[in-house]
């Protein structure tokens, strides 16, 4: 049975360098973190986002 969780990932245009890109995670809605750095792609972005995003769920589990 899937586990739902409150996590979602969004991978945006960096806004201070152009062609560069910058994920952040939110918890029901509100950001929760953010990526330390700037991505050259926005696959290498959903790539570290997606790390992020199993690591925080594998935090929220035993807390549930």
């Amino acid at each position: 049975m899937a586990e739902n969780h409150p996590f979602t990932i969004m991978v945006e245009p960096d806004l201070l360098r152009d062609g560069r890109f910058r994920w952040t995670l939110y918890e029901n809605g509100q950001p929760r973190n953010r990526s330390p750095v700037s991505y050259a792609t926005k696959r290498e972005a959903v790539a570290d986002a997606t790390k992020a995003l199993d690591k925080q769920i594998a935090n929220w589990r035993p807390a549930r």
